[in-house]
């Protein structure tokens, strides 16, 4: 992808998290790649200045490999959160397991393995908060959403699970609520491997300049992206893994 095509293409997607979305990427300016998508997350970063406090990363199947996405840490906050009406478009959110980084994981010719990349590692239930800079993120292919940060907005975390190496992460039960009604369970998700995605992630990082202990990882969504309204609050119950909670006001 040509610099100057990348550069617009960031310029459009920073231009929309203020103002109009945009429809899509011009044809000249849409990623390819993997590879063109993540060149365009980083110029994102620049032209915006933003700190990097997380990662949505997407586990990799048969039909494609995994990827990864920023969050900005100023949209990383602890249960019970709330965010306001200004800094959200859309409003979907995601169940997930997420872990914080315990060590630095830089970058390196060889590959990392799960005994490295949990080392120190806390686990999190959390709640994906999904935004996204298109007017219909649905509409669009793969490639242009991975250039918009994957539609992140951001991410809710509830406290650290002790002894979270001990149980059977693949047992995981999730129930979602609105307003205390139910909204979302994990009962027909896709079966998620926590601890492959993490390492999934370590790796994708070797090429990207690697991965800072304090670093949350998102590892997959276990309830599906369904789609909630200003005024809600949401309580993801994973059982013995904790509670988390979000609100979004309907006022300023």
């Amino acid at each position: 992808m040509l610099k100057e095509h990348c550069e617009e293409a960031a310029r459009l997607l920073c231009a929309a998290r203020g103002g109009a979305p945009v429809h899509e990427l011009p044809a000249s300016c849409r990623p390819q790649s993997d590879a063109d998508a993540y060149q365009v997350q980083d110029a994102v970063v620049r032209h915006l200045g933003e700190t990097i406090g997380g990662w949505k990363v997407g586990a990799g199947s048969a039909a494609s490999a995994a990827f990864c996405a920023p969050i900005w840490m100023k949209m990383i906050r602890p249960s019970p959160a709330s965010y306001a009406a200004r800094e959200l478009r859309l409003i979907g959110i995601e169940a997930e397991i997420a872990f914080r980084l315990g060590r630095d994981l830089p970058a390196r010719a060889a590959a990392y393995d799960s005994a490295e990349v949990t080392a120190g590692a806390a686990l999190h239930p959390v709640i994906e908060v999904v935004d996204s800079r298109y007017s219909d993120p649905r509409s669009l292919d793969r490639l242009s959403i991975l250039a918009d940060n994957f539609s992140n907005g951001g991410l809710v975390y509830g406290a650290a699970v002790p002894d979270w190496e001990k149980l059977d992460l693949g047992q995981t039960r999730i129930t979602v609520t609105e307003d205390g009604e139910p909204f979302a369970d994990s009962a027909a998700g896709a079966a998620r491997d926590p601890i492959a995605a993490l390492v999934d992630f370590a790796n994708l990082m070797n090429g990207r300049g690697g991965a800072k202990a304090g670093t949350f990882v998102t590892t997959g969504s276990w309830t599906g992206m369904v789609f909630t309204r200003r005024g809600a609050r949401i309580v993801a119950d994973f059982g013995p893994l904790g509670r988390v909670e979000v609100a979004f006001p309907a006022d300023e």
